[in-house]
């Protein structure tokens, strides 16, 4: 159903948006386009873009409400500033990056609606090449960095440890409880929101989902869902790869903010070192193959040389 003041409002759909012109279009038209059902709304926020976003929304999608930041606030600010005029019973955070492949927005209205002890679900993220992305994992903890520094996932992949990010399994069929859901298609009950707020701003980017789905399962008493039947391709952090090194900064930094928020500081540094050390075993690992490659392979290598150098330098120094 079509977007409207006077209607009532199931789902509001927030979508941030910074400098994303295009792929902003194809996730807009997605909406429209799979979207049907459930009454909703669409709150567009642009964080002071400069490739005349707004203007395109304007054109294209008049329909669509347009929260405009005049300086940038960032990914966390601008979702919570949308979520103070969102008027939907379920907020539906979804990455500007990412376009439906079917009515993701009624699967999970629906799936909340017959749940009520899930506070927050999420939907099967998908490749542009339609193969399975990260959607959902652990939360960051002494537990799951000594999986990463021991590489048990990589060693013994069919154990399931604990993993920051999980791929989900082309036999998973049914709906899970997850300790969070990707920040790239998340939904949430309002009410909880309206008691324990949306993002802590203690977050810049990166993290801020698993801090909310924390404090759903702990805070409001309820469950974090992963629910496979919505699908969702997502692009990946198209924004955030212009940042270069600080986007790895800024993981780090958030990674360190959650941490101490809820294990306190030496936790913190003692996880940090054991990421510090899973980093650079790969770094190692990637310098040796950059040694051996030519071509694009060596600037692939380069690239992923550059990334694990960061992480360990990052993860040693914050704080």
């Amino acid at each position: 159903m079509a977007d409207g003041p006077a209607t009532a409002v199931d789902v509001s759909v927030l979508v941030t948006n910074w400098n994303g012109c295009e792929v902003l279009r194809e996730c807009l038209r997605s909406l429209a386009r799979e979207t049907h059902g459930v009454r909703h709304e669409t709150i567009v926020v642009d964080d002071a873009s400069t490739d005349g976003s707004t203007e395109m929304v304007r054109r294209e999608f008049p329909g669509i409400r347009l929260l405009m930041n005049s300086d940038n606030a960032g990914f966390v600010r601008s979702n919570n500033a949308g979520a103070e005029i969102a008027r939907g019973r379920y907020l539906f955070l979804l990455n500007s990056d990412t376009v439906l492949v079917n009515n993701a927005v009624m699967i999970l209205a629906e799936y909340l609606d017959g749940h009520e002890r899930v506070g927050a679900c999420g939907g099967w993220l998908l490749g542009s090449d339609g193969s399975s992305q990260i959607s959902y994992g652990y939360a960051p903890s002494l537990c799951q960095a000594l999986v990463d520094a021991l590489f048990l996932n990589d060693l013994f992949p069919g154990f399931r440890f604990p993993a920051r990010g999980i791929v989900p399994g082309r036999e998973l069929k049914s709906p899970l409880p997850v300790e969070y859901v990707s920040g790239a298609d998340l939904m949430v009950r309002r009410d909880f929101v309206e008691r324990f707020g949306l993002f802590d701003t203690a977050f810049e980017a990166y993290c801020e989902e698993v801090d909310l789905c924390r404090r759903v399962r702990r805070s409001g008493n309820m469950d974090v869902h992963f629910v496979p039947d919505a699908r969702i391709v997502h692009m990946g952090g198209v924004s955030y790869r212009k940042m270069g090194p600080r986007r790895i900064s800024m993981q780090c930094r958030s990674t360190n903010t959650f941490l101490r928020k809820y294990h306190g500081e030496i936790y913190s540094t003692i996880v940090r070192a054991l990421f510090a050390w899973h980093y650079a075993v790969k770094l190692m690992f990637r310098i040796a193959m950059w040694t051996v490659a030519s071509g694009a392979k060596r600037q692939f290598w380069t690239e992923r040389v550059s990334d694990a150098g960061h992480f360990v330098l990052d993860n040693l120094r914050r704080g």
